[in-house]
């Protein structure tokens, strides 16, 4: 098997929510750094008192909602301190558009696809990972690339207004429980609802709520919904927003 000339690696945090898993990932790891002190955390909430506590010069964490909120605002507040320092690697299965497309955006190293690569691979990966070189599945890619090749992909059949409110209705509140949280009036909710409904095929909210989950938008747990990227979402909004000038927007109401 290949492998990388790898600095050392002193400190790594795995981040997952499953400790069976968690743990053989670590073991994987001290295959690759065996000097390493190797931390694990099973959810958001303990990964962040973990970093405050400790910086790490690796982290590797799945997206999943088991880990108990966004994984991905997660990853993004933590990559805005330093970016270019953070080495991050995610493991996960997760093969949603939304979330596949919200990693492509964060800059980080690399995803590797535990559905379908050996355990052999990950030590490819974590390793490049360490020397800041990217590491990304096939399997992965080529998911994206074919969302980005079809003509009637999300990114391109809706504007992030209308991501950002899927998010929101596909999660359960209504036209009103939205305009309060988002800062809009009911009716340009319901008018942008109606765009969602004429593009996506729909006509009830059900149906909504069942292609935001499909599609990675919200995530339902026993603790309550998740939206994986709804803050990414909406800084992305607020920048086109304030890029175009106040009363320029060409997204309606939004």
């Amino acid at each position: 098997m290949e492998s990388f000339p790898c600095p050392e690696i002193r400190t790594i945090l795995i981040v997952k929510a499953d400790r069976l898993y968690a743990e053989a990932l670590r073991q994987l790891a001290f295959v690759a750094f065996p000097s390493a002190n190797i931390r694990l955390a099973w959810s958001i909430a303990s990964a962040e008192a973990a970093l405050a506590a400790e910086p790490v010069e690796l982290l590797v964490t799945g997206i999943g909602a088991s880990l108990v909120g966004d994984a991905l605002d997660f990853l993004a507040r933590y990559l805005a301190q330093s970016a270019g320092t953070k080495r991050v690697l995610v493991v996960t299965t997760h093969r949603e558009v939304h979330l596949l497309s919200a990693l492509r955006s964060l800059p980080i190293h690399g995803v590797f696809d535990s559905a379908v690569e050996h355990p052999e691979q990950f030590l490819l990966a974590i390793q490049a990972v360490a020397q800041r070189n990217q590491y990304w599945s096939r399997s992965i890619l080529d998911r994206i690339r074919s969302d980005s090749a079809n003509g009637s992909s999300f990114s391109r059949l809706l504007t992030v207004s209308e991501q950002l409110i899927l998010s929101v209705i596909g999660g359960g509140s209504d036209n009103v429980a939205a305009a309060i949280e988002l800062g809009l009036s009911p009716a340009t909710v319901s008018s942008v609802r109606r765009d969602l409904h004429r593009k996506l095929g729909v006509q009830h909210r059900g149906e909504l709520m069942r292609i935001a989950a499909q599609t990675g938008f919200v995530q339902f747990t026993p603790l309550g919904v998740v939206r994986p990227g709804f803050s990414i979402l909406t800084a992305e909004h607020q920048a086109r927003k304030s890029k175009r000038g106040s009363g320029a927007s060409a997204e309606p109401g939004v």
